[in-house]
């Protein structure tokens, strides 16, 4: 046994120190300490401590008031611990470990997952898929099972005006029978069963105890057993009685002759429209078939390397600033005017079916660049599209990877960033790109490794949309022809791609989602949808007991008190967020851009409590006058928007020049015109001319220094922004 004093916690801290309040990393592992060896006074005095070490010693439990706020890392292996409650007092833990504590059972990892929700990892192991559902799932079976429990057994003991010592007497039968009555699980989470059906009973009784006399009904509160509030209301919308399709997005039929793998390389040209672009063939090594696998799969004896870039000429001053949990990257090295100049770069064809030089037919959908992982900048891109998705250089023009599942067609992909453990120990962040289609399967995908990890069947219907939480980087939103969005948890695979998901939340929605945005300045709470019905925000907020829930609000545009029997201007088939307020949407048909304020719009909702509210439209693009649907926008920092058209161009609008207007919420009378628009460049392949496409979708990387567009005719056109 040592008495722990001030000088050997300085001893033993890091970083060396005068001061006990500058210690960050403390270990006292294998000093034979006994609880009491602990001393509040010395502990409370570290109020930056981050990691603390106390393995292999003699513990029998954690003290209580160590006050150590700031401790993200916990070992106390090897112990004699029993009870294991008494960690909620840390609650930005992120790691612990208590292996070797003879009394702590799986029940014990249960209680954990409760107590510290910033938890990821526990002995050793990522928990993150379990933990979320056993917070959010879990508790909100239990949370519904003890108020049914209540309601069938002793609500109608109360009177209808019952006096606080009625209620406390039926509440005392009722805490002493809930507990062995109210049942989940399997036998071997018979304690921690026992120990949560408790504290959602506390909170029950409590908001008995404090709510109103004339309404006796206890509301449930997912995460805190400490607190009561108002359990979420769902709202009820008439239901859309037609089937949306599961193949292609309904979008226009446009079958031309079909092309390969192949790439349509530039010439150097000034004048663009006058010059050809002659087609090249692009060697197709890097094609890998996506198989059935789980997540056992294993990592290829000999994964493909990715080539060399050719560095661009001069790489941008790069920013990095907070917006939504994530880190994002501005641009500080270019004029605050921005002409958008381009210079085309190439123009591949690498989703070709069975690798046919003449298929001009398979539609491109989705594309995304991938997240930089270090200081040096993305130029990677991955695009979806019949039944492949490649990932490619956009310097280079090279095809780096290429996944294909035979029978798929995949319309929509995300990527996300994972903090994964290798089998040393050691952390190492890995870029995750998750892909689906019409056999409503989400592919999870380690691209720099060319391996298709694991698979989740997500829906019974086409998968139309997904999107990654921006504070959550596990969290998946999936939309689809089922009329529903899903959340789900993907989990983190461990170093043999081991992985765990959970499905979190269910939104039904009246049609077909074709947009889904958290919400930028709220992106834990709300999400917002465009459908092809409308534009509706939905509470996801898991703290609410409810498991499945309807639209909370739906937004109105200018557009529809336009509509006629044959105009239907409901389909909103775009939507992004510029920032925290300002969004970019339109609806098929338009003509139009909206550029509305989230906040402005919402406030009436919680003043109102309005389930339909206009959208306050603060500016109007002008866009191409088409009668095609489904073609999307995409928005960049700057508050710059970019949209396709029908005929291959690209109109580009920068809204510097009314970001006052904008941030003050001033609308403009005006229709503003495109800053510029990029025509589609005369293409020659060894047969044809190819005219312009039918662009789809569009992206731009965080430092505006490429423009991709995907078209409907099995193109993946690149640009250099100059």
């Amino acid at each position: 046994m040592t008495k722990l004093t001030a000088d050997i916690l300085l001893k033993k801290g890091l970083p060396k120190s005068t001061s006990l309040k500058d210690v960050k990393k403390l270990d006292l592992s294998k000093m034979h300490l006994e609880t009491k060896d602990l001393d509040p006074k010395l502990f409370s005095q570290m109020v930056n401590l981050e990691e603390l070490d106390i393995s292999g010693n003699l513990l029998s439990e954690i003290p209580i008031n160590l006050k150590l706020s700031n401790l993200r890392v916990l070992n106390i292996n090897d112990n004699q611990v029993e009870e294991i409650t008494v960690l909620k007092e840390f609650p930005n833990l992120e790691e612990v470990l208590y292996e070797e504590n003879l009394y702590l059972t799986v029940s014990d990892n249960h209680k954990v997952f409760c107590l510290l929700p910033k938890l990821r990892r526990l002995n050793n192991k990522d928990i993150t898929s379990l933990a979320n559902h056993v917070r959010f799932v879990n508790h909100r079976e239990l949370s519904n099972r003890v108020e049914s429990y209540w309601e069938k057994n002793y609500k109608d003991k109360l009177p209808k005006e019952p006096s606080t010592e009625k209620i406390k007497a039926v509440g005392k039968d009722f805490m002493k029978t809930v507990v062995n009555n109210v049942r989940y699980g399997p036998n071997s989470l018979k304690d921690f069963t026992k120990w949560k059906v408790q504290l959602i009973a506390e909170n029950l009784f409590s908001s008995l105890l404090v709510s109103n006399e004339s309404d006796i009904e206890p509301k449930l509160d997912q995460t805190s057993t400490n607190n009561a509030t108002k359990a979420l209301q769902s709202s009820n919308r008439k239901k859309h009685n037609g089937d949306s399709p599961e193949e292609s997005p309904k979008k226009r039929v446009r079958i031309t002759d079909g092309m390969s793998s192949t790439t349509l390389s530039p010439q150097s040209s000034k004048k663009l429209l006058e010059k050809s672009f002659r087609i090249t063939p692009v060697k197709q090594k890097q094609e890998c078939t996506l198989k059935d696998q789980q997540s056992e799969s294993k990592l290829p004896k000999s994964p493909i390397a990715s080539s060399k870039s050719t560095p661009s000429k001069s790489q941008p001053k790069v920013e990095r600033t907070s917006i939504n949990g994530k880190q994002n990257l501005s641009l500080s090295g270019r004029k605050a005017k921005k002409e958008f100049n381009v210079e085309p770069l190439h123009f591949l064809q690498c989703h070709s079916k069975n690798n046919n030089a003449n298929d001009f037919s398979t539609q491109l959908w989705s594309c995304a660049f991938e997240p930089d992982l270090d200081t040096s900048l993305s130029k990677v891109i991955a695009s979806s599209g019949g039944d492949s998705v490649c990932v490619v250089d956009c310097e280079t023009g090279k095809v780096l990877k290429k996944y294909k599942v035979t029978g798929e067609e995949f319309f929509t992909l995300a990527w996300t960033t994972l903090t994964m453990i290798s089998k040393e120990g050691q952390k190492r962040k890995i870029n995750v790109l998750a892909a689906g289609g019409k056999l409503g399967v989400i592919k999870l995908i380690h691209a720099k490794v060319n391996l298709a990890y694991g698979e989740i069947k997500a829906h019974k219907k086409a998968i139309s949309i997904m999107c990654f939480s921006p504070t959550q980087e596990t969290f998946l939103f999936t939309g689809s022809y089922d009329n529903r969005i899903l959340l789900w948890d993907i989990g983190v695979p461990d170093y043999e791609y081991n992985f765990r998901t959970s499905q979190l939340l269910t939104l039904d929605t009246t049609s077909t989602p074709l947009r889904i945005c958290p919400v930028a300045a709220s992106p834990d709470q709300y999400l917002l949808a465009a459908c092809e019905d409308g534009c509706f925000v939905y509470d996801i907020k898991l703290t609410k007991n409810q498991g499945k829930r309807s639209f909370d609000v739906e937004l109105n545009f200018p557009i529809y008190k336009t509509e006629t029997k044959n105009d239907d201007f409901h389909v909103i088939d775009s939507l992004a967020f510029l920032n925290e307020d300002l969004v970019a949407s339109k609806s098929a048909n338009q003509g139009s851009i909206y550029i509305w304020s989230w906040e402005r719009s919402f406030k009436a909702k919680k003043s109102k409590g309005n389930k339909k509210l206009d959208a306050v439209v603060l500016a109007e693009l002008k866009w191409s006058n088409t009668d095609f649907p489904y073609i999307t926008l995409t928005a960049s920092q700057g508050l710059c928007v970019f949209c396709g058209d029908e005929v291959g161009k690209i109109w580009i609008y920068d809204l510097e020049s009314c970001k006052a207007e904008l941030i003050n919420g001033i609308p403009s009378k005006n229709l503003k015109p495109p800053t510029k628009v990029i025509d589609w460049p005369s293409l020659a392949s060894a047969k044809d001319i190819v005219d312009g496409s039918m662009i789809n979708t569009v992206a731009v990387d965080p430092t505006l220094r490429y423009l991709v567009a995907l078209t409907d005719k099995n193109l993946i056109a690149v640009w250099k922004i100059l």
